[in-house]
């Protein structure tokens, strides 16, 4: 009889529900921050004075990265996104290595620090001011768009007299580059420009020329193809719109 009591009481406390808190990501946050070494702007400045290759873990993804314009520039800085951190740290820093960790706004990187911590890294160092308060000090950041508030993927620059170049990033088409992957260039004649390879669609040979009208007002007579890939020539309708005339190798144009 005894036995079937405690039995019955077992199992109406699996089913019986938890009285378990739900805490709020501010609570997580806060409660994280509570067990964190934490530097300031001016602290984490000092330590790369001093430590040049101290490296920094920044857990934003690749469009957080894009949305916010850039990261920090620094000798030593990688990439590893909050959900793969646990999977890739081991690759990036050694057990006993100092580092900082950052994200846009302090939030994300305080659990990524934490999760890191009892984990067993004793030397991770929580930057709480993040990008966002990286950037607001003026501090130098860099990007993986060159060219930041342009479709271009880096700025114009002149070769030599009359003859400028655009220079593509050297990877396939992707959100960064706007499809600006190969080298577009232009050359001002005495009445004209020539320009090289028409760009890999509308907008991005609408900016091209954005830049081009920068430099010169005479108008844009001739566009030529070095071949038929679609970076070459996708941009060919902008060019056909200012009425210019398109050049081609005829077995391009095949």
């Amino acid at each position: 009889m005894h036995k079937n009591i405690i039995s019955f009481i077992l199992l109406i406390s699996l089913f019986s529900p938890l009285q378990a808190k739900v805490f709020t990501v501010d609570e997580l946050v806060l409660e994280a921050r509570k067990s964190l070494k934490t530097v300031t702007t001016k602290e984490l400045l000092s330590l790369l004075k001093k430590h040049p290759n101290t490296r920094i873990i920044d857990v934003r993804t690749k469009s957080d990265i894009l949305k916010d314009r850039g990261y920090i520039k620094a000798n030593r800085v990688s990439n590893i996104p909050r959900g793969i951190l646990e999977f890739s740290i081991a690759n990036v820093v050694s057990d006993d290595e100092i580092f900082v960790v950052h994200c846009s706004n302090g939030n994300r990187s305080a659990l990524a620090a934490q999760r890191l911590k009892s984990i067993g890294y004793k030397n991770v160092l929580y930057y709480q001011e993040s990008f966002s308060g990286w950037q607001k000090a003026g501090l130098p950041t860099s990007s993986r768009d060159r060219y930041i508030g342009s479709v271009l993927y880096s700025p114009v620059q002149k070769v030599s007299d009359g003859v400028y170049t655009s220079i593509g990033q050297t990877s396939p088409s992707t959100y960064e580059n706007s499809g600006h992957n190969n080298n577009l260039g232009f050359v001002v004649g005495e009445d004209s420009v020539l320009v090289w390879n028409a760009g890999g669609n509308y907008l991005l040979a609408k900016s091209f020329h954005e830049e081009i009208k920068q430099i010169t007002n005479k108008p844009v007579k001739y566009v030529v193809l070095e071949n038929s890939q679609g970076h070459a020539m996708l941009g060919s309708s902008y060019w056909k719109e200012q009425v210019a005339t398109i050049v081609a190798h005829k077995i391009a144009k095949k």
